[in-house]
């Protein structure tokens, strides 16, 4: 499944508008890590997916164990 939608990203004092694509798909043993997070190479990428997690956990879903990649894009 690949979902498309927008966000902005704070760079400096300005905010750029990133294109969120979500890919999932094939289940991933235990043990594995199951999600990808690419794009936006800097510190805010190493901390997003915690991001994520917690915000799909505070709307009530739960992650399940297949393989999720998330890139944004410029």
């Amino acid at each position: 499944m690949l979902v498309k939608t927008f966000a902005a990203a704070v760079h400096g004092v300005d905010a750029r508008k990133i294109t969120v694509e979500v890919n999932t798909g094939g289940f991933v043993a235990a043990g594995k890590q199951f999600y990808h997070l690419v794009g936006l190479p800097d510190n805010a990428v190493k901390e997003g997916f915690q991001r994520i997690e917690a915000a799909i956990q505070n709307i009530g879903f739960r992650m399940m164990r297949v393989k999720t990649v998330v890139n944004l894009a410029p």
